[in-house]
């Protein structure tokens, strides 16, 4: 199929990443024998990790540092990665050519059909949910794929998926985009929730908040919408309107009351309920499917145990990038110590510090702009609070913060890594960040 549609085109990659997307659109054209150019900002240095997984691609020329004008006069198709602005002078120059403009899940979008998709989108949750419902579907049918915003493009698994495959897609607000572009929506939409989040990208909440609309915008009378009970922004008065498709609600409460999961929080429990809906109007087994959801371990950097050694755990968040996904890791675990901050995304910390204040047993923090708000409304809410911050202070060395922690803890702590911020100050993104925190924690801990 796709040496069918791209073989022998010009195919420029405007924006190769650290986040696989951009390596996996490369790989997918160069596969498909089309002629591809890769241009970004970055350096061949910083882009080193990315640049590897292409080497045996002789039909990948890089022009890195910088993007130019002539390489979008040379391309029949430009493939954006999904954070450039769509006020980006090179977007609106190949806009003003009359160029064909897509991301990768925009070409996904061409090869599958929407009534194979179950997406999942959300501010927090959203990793889990699809996780959940990827391993409930394993679990009971065959033919199902995970795909998405999981760390690789999407475009990773097109040649394993047949006419009949079900694809559980993990959706950002980003490559919703690409569903309005399309006007296509999955059969299958499933909405956890929507808090602050990106909105350094986004002009207002309002602008966010539309975003994730289409996830059903574009849906038919035979599909459905999972969507979470009393979140405050789906609630409101014409969030739901234009909808065609079935509206299903779900809640922790759809759950059995003596249900005990390995995974903690009540988060969590949203997220199984999600799950669960899906599961029953597959009318999939009531009893197998809660077994599945029981023996759920969790998604990598996602409130993931790393470390539960001599009375000491320790936890990895670093997929928590913004201040609510990280209040609600406090609430999981009170009176932990917390390794947090991180760059701001334009968003709101007060809440998160009067988390802090309520349930961390001391924080340290990583520098950046968010940080430096996170004291800022610390010290508003309790003056004192300062000479504790002081001691713990500020770092932008992981082993040397982690060496600092183990210097002060004892038998019964948790350490939870919970950033609620951005990472591209000190990482190339938050699973470079988890990563990095795993690494660090076998050093200092000396795990073998």
């Amino acid at each position: 199929m796709q040496n069918i549609m791209f073989k022998g085109k010009k195919v420029l990659i405007l924006g190769l990443g650290l986040n696989q997307g951009g390596t996996g659109a490369a790989k997918f054209f160069a596969q498909s024998g089309a002629k591809v150019r890769v241009t970004d900002l970055k350096d061949a240095k910083t882009l080193k990790t990315s640049i590897n997984q292409l080497k045996r691609f002789r039909n990948i020329k890089y022009i890195l540092g910088k993007h130019r004008y002539e390489d979008i006069d040379w391309a029949d198709l430009i493939i954006r990665n999904p954070a450039l602005k769509p006020d980006n002078p090179y977007l609106k120059y190949a806009r003003q050519k009359g160029k064909k403009i897509e991301t990768d899940m925009g070409i996904f979008l061409q090869l599958v059909k929407p009534e194979q998709i179950i997406g999942v989108t959300g501010t927090k949750g959203k990793s889990t949910t699809a996780s959940l419902i990827y391993e409930v579907l394993k679990n009971c049918k065959e033919g199902v794929l995970f795909a998405g915003n999981i760390g690789k493009s999407v475009l990773d698994t097109v040649e394993l998926i047949q006419t009949s495959t079900l694809v559980v897609l993990e959706i950002s607000s980003f490559q919703l985009e690409a569903f309005n572009e399309h006007k296509v929506a999955p059969k299958f939409a499933v909405l956890t929730n929507i808090y602050p989040d990106h909105l350094n990208y986004y002009k207002s909440m309002n602008d966010y908040i539309q975003s994730k609309r289409l996830i059903f915008k574009y849906q038919q009378r035979a599909d459905f919408l999972f969507i979470r009970t009393g979140d405050e922004a789906t609630d409101k008065p014409g969030f739901l309107k234009g909808l065609t498709g079935k509206k299903i609600y779900f809640s922790p409460k759809d759950l059995p009351k003596n249900f005990k999961p390995f995974l903690g929080g009540e988060h969590n429990k949203e997220n199984m309920a999600a799950a669960l809906a899906i599961a029953k109007t597959f009318s999939f087994d009531h009893k197998k499917v809660l077994k599945v959801l029981k023996g759920f371990k969790g998604v990598e950097f996602r409130l993931q145990k790393i470390y539960d050694k001599k009375g000491i755990k320790i936890y990895n968040d670093s997929a928590a990038t913004n201040p609510n996904a990280a209040i609600e890791a406090l609430k999981s675990f009170p009176n932990s110590i917390l390794i947090t901050g991180g760059v701001n995304k334009n968003l709101d910390y007060r809440d998160f510090a009067k988390a802090i204040e309520k349930y961390a047993k001391a924080v340290y923090f990583l520098e950046g702009d968010a940080t430096d708000i996170i004291i800022s409304n610390l010290k508003t809410i309790h003056p004192l609070r300062e000479q504790i911050l002081n001691l713990v202070g500020i770092y932008n060395d992981l082993e040397k913060l982690l060496q600092d922690v183990k210097k002060n803890i004892h038998a019964g702590d948790i350490i939870l890594f919970s950033p609620g911020a951005a990472s591209f100050n000190l990482f190339q993104n938050e699973f470079d960040r988890g990563r990095k925190f795993n690494q660090a924690v076998a050093k200092v801990f000396k795990i073998n």
